[in-house]
């Protein structure tokens, strides 16, 4: 797992630079090339995400989770080590990804940071999604695949610059993306009808993540009796 952390975010990068600049070279309008960037912002969080809750189901499946409980070592912290390990590979990978692509060029280091602080957050999200509902590897494969369709709705939310965009945020990919559009387009196309700064989305974003997160583990340890 941790050979393809390591490995990941390079093919992931120069599949992004090398994808984004045919975008931009094929097409008139840059915004195309940029939304395709800030698909691989989310994807890349996500996939991280998933390898590690295949990771902790497998743990599960081989009793190693079991074992832990005769050691000194904390289950639970054995857990939250390795999600806060794929956390901190999807944050690598995310930064590697925009810098990689280049369509957050004009934004500060600081709003890339947060960017990708929060993009970030898929990665406990899907894994302890995968977990707090999965028995076994093969319910763990389709429980995935479903947590796939969250990364459709901050597409979709582009649309909505309005109250109806709360409808989405249901998905963790909505704050990062919403902060990105703001970041992207200008202010004569993206017009929200209300006065929310961007950093209002990264701490409302923020907060949402954690309490999910939160409520995820506890229904994970509870199920997995650690």
């Amino acid at each position: 797992m941790y050979a393809f952390f390591v490995v990941y975010p390079f093919i992931f990068g120069a599949l992004g630079y090398f994808l984004v600049n045919f975008i931009d070279e094929q097409s008139d309008n840059p915004t195309w090339g940029k939304m395709v960037a800030m698909l691989l912002v989310l994807m890349t969080s996500y996939v991280f995400g998933a390898v590690t809750g295949f990771t902790l189901l497998d743990d599960k499946d081989d009793k190693v989770l079991m074992s832990l409980k005769i050691t000194p070592i904390s289950t639970k912290m054995y857990v939250l080590v390795k999600i806060l390990i794929g956390y901190v590979f999807g944050f690598i990978a995310t930064l590697i990804i925009v810098f990689a692509t280049g369509f957050l060029a004009d934004s500060s280091i600081w709003m890339i940071l947060l960017i990708t602080i929060i993009a970030s957050m898929q990665a406990p999200f899907i894994a302890l999604v995968v977990n707090s509902i999965a028995q076994n590897k093969v319910e763990g494969f389709v429980i995935m695949k479903a947590t796939g369709m969250t990364l459709i709705l901050p597409a979709v939310a582009f649309f909505y610059t309005d109250w109806k965009e709360f409808f989405f945020i249901i998905a963790p990919g909505f704050w990062p993306a919403r902060m990105i559009q703001m970041e992207i387009m200008p202010s004569e196309v993206f017009n929200i009808d209300y006065n929310l700064p961007i950093i209002g989305y990264f701490l409302l974003g923020m907060t949402y993540n954690l309490i999910v997160a939160f409520l995820l583990f506890k229904v994970y340890t509870k199920k997995s009796n650690i």
